[in-house]
């Protein structure tokens, strides 16, 4: 009976020794129990999951994860004049490139098998991966400690730079509606997905990241073309976004638009651009005059600029499209057969180089001689030479349109990329013209020539100033007259512009024709990069005005 007795106690002890061996078990291992916060699920396969690892002077098991940084090309911060707060590190080396280019490919392979359990980041840098504004080298991955991670946070948080997150997003097509990184304040929303923002007591300003949809609204291509425009040109994409240009007739900087604006405004008031004009303000056509000088790049970008655009630009553009209508078989089939060489413009190579396209660039030079036979030509019209095979093909098929219809603007029909090589047509020939003036004339007389040009273009908008796009009803006689109205204003213009310069009256003739030609060139191109801002409208305004260059640390979980 004792025996019983004694071996039930044991029994008892036994289990009641289980028992508190499996609570301070359970009381150990809750010790870790944020380790559900960075686990495989939460991580969607792009890092690997939370570890414990056991602290026997603590008696307590702390928790180890791997989060993902990624930052834009240094190009990208450099010319904006900031530094981003995040970069990845280890990814200049053999290694480091290779296994950034591993979380790269695995974003996009779980992309398609991505769940509602995973943190909005992963989301995020799959979706960032998918749109090209990150590649291999721009990600690596990051050691943090569980006891970093808020109680209040269902997962755990990655750090993010603001400017990175916000250039990224305009990329993608979102539209931004806040952005106060200071604050922590950033909104923004498109068709693929939204951020918002929250202040943390802890973290400050906390991101998060909502998915809407598979595939942006405005299409991938697109999204891909400012994603290769947002990391490869050396800045010039985000600094656009902001409203800043480089003007190369001026300092090859980035300045402020509407600095350039203001450069612009008392030429127009010298010119009779009129103070009452309700359809395009004089800001309008300040813009229009800078965007014949500015670097331009394939993908127009959203910017705080939209405002300024000149709705006069599109009856330029549809003139234009109209007097191509008039060619004859013969000069179709000279332009196809010029434009179509793929050795006629050396520019297709080297805008792909330096990533945009202005007529200061004295490289870019190398043209068809029979083009630039034509460029010499007396009856030289810019308007029969900024053609290229697409814009023809465009024409002909809206033939009925050109003559029947007034009230179509050409943002809404012509492709971006037909305006952008109709650009670099503008710009190869005007450089030419400029080098040729140059071997000519004197330092100041290359001055004066510089002047001469804006003179006449802002002449000649000026009598448009009333006019308002196609759209509006009130440009079909200004369509139909414009080149008239070009030639005539030039022709008063040059009776000013002949006593201000010193030219040499047997140099004047060939002077006066250089010097009209590269105006013609000049607003063709203004009113091409003007219709291309005006088509990129799916993107969105981007910015408001007056928004400053600012980054910051932020969290997004």
């Amino acid at each position: 009976m004792t025996d019983t007795a004694a071996l039930a106690a044991l029994i008892v002890a036994a289990v009641a020794l289980l028992i508190a061996l499996l609570q301070l078990t359970q009381q150990l291992l809750s010790t870790a129990y944020v380790i559900r916060k960075c686990d495989r699920i939460v991580t969607g396969g792009l890092t690997r999951g939370g570890t414990r690892q056991f602290h026997w002077r603590q008696f307590r098991f702390t928790v180890r994860y791997q989060t993902l940084v990624f930052a834009l090309p240094w190009s990208v911060y450099e010319s904006l004049g900031i530094s981003s707060t995040v970069q990845p590190t280890g990814v200049s080396e053999k290694q480091g490139i290779a296994a950034s280019k591993a979380i790269v490919e695995r974003a996009v392979k779980t992309r398609q098998q991505r769940s509602s359990a995973q943190a909005c980041w992963v989301s995020l840098v799959q979706d960032l991966t998918l749109s090209g504004c990150l590649v291999g080298g721009d990600t690596s991955t990051k050691e943090e400690t569980g006891d970093r991670i808020p109680d209040d946070l269902t997962v755990a948080p990655m750090r993010v730079d603001s400017m990175t997150l916000l250039l990224s997003c305009i990329a993608m097509g979102m539209q931004v509606f806040k952005y106060s990184p200071t604050t922590g304040e950033i909104t923004l929303s498109g068709g693929l997905g939204s951020v918002s923002s929250s202040a943390h007591p802890i973290l400050g300003g906390l991101l998060h990241y909502s998915v809407f949809a598979d595939e942006p609204n405005v299409g991938l291509e697109v999204v891909k073309n400012h994603a290769r425009a947002l990391r490869g040109t050396g800045g010039v994409w985000a600094n656009a976004v902001f409203g800043r240009f480089i003007d190369r007739s001026y300092r090859p900087q980035m300045v402020s638009f509407y600095e350039l604006i203001d450069r612009k405004i008392p030429l127009l008031r010298a010119s009779g651009w009129p103070e009452d004009a309700y359809a395009d303000k004089i800001g309008g056509a300040a813009c229009f005059l800078v965007f014949g000088d500015v670097n331009v790049y394939l993908s127009a970008p959203p910017s705080v600029i939209r405002q300024f655009n000149a709705h006069f630009a599109e009856v330029i553009v549809r003139a234009h499209h109209l007097k191509l209508l008039q060619l004859s078989r013969s000069d179709v089939e000279w332009y196809t057969d010029n434009y179509s060489n793929p050795q006629a413009f050396s520019w297709i190579t080297e805008v792909d180089t330096i990533q945009y396209s202005s007529p200061h660039h004295w490289w870019l030079s190398t043209i068809e001689p029979r083009v630039i036979k034509e460029l010499g030509t007396e009856g030289a019209e810019a308007s029969r030479l900024v053609v290229c095979p697409s814009l023809i093909e465009l024409v002909e098929r809206s033939e009925w349109m050109l003559e029947n219809d007034d009230t179509v603007d050409p943002s809404s029909y012509c492709p971006v990329s037909t305006m952008w090589d109709l650009i670099c047509i503008a710009d190869i020939c005007r450089s030419n013209i400029y080098r040729n003036i140059n071997n000519k004339i004197t330092w100041n007389e290359r001055k004066s020539a510089r002047r001469s040009v804006e003179k006449l273009v802002a002449v000649s908008i000026s009598e448009i100033a009333h006019v308002g796009p196609p759209s509006w009803g009130n440009a079909s006689t200004a369509i139909k007259e414009w080149p008239q109205m070009f030639k005539t204003s030039c022709d008063e213009a040059w009776l000013e512009i002949e006593k201000e310069t010193d030219v040499p009256m047997q140099d004047m003739k060939s002077y006066r024709r250089m010097v009209t030609l590269c105006a013609e060139f000049s607003i063709l191109r203004s009113a091409y990069y003007t219709v291309m801002m005006r088509a990129a409208h799916p993107l969105g305004p981007g910015l408001v005005e007056g928004m400053s260059i600012e980054t910051s640390l932020a969290y997004m979980a």
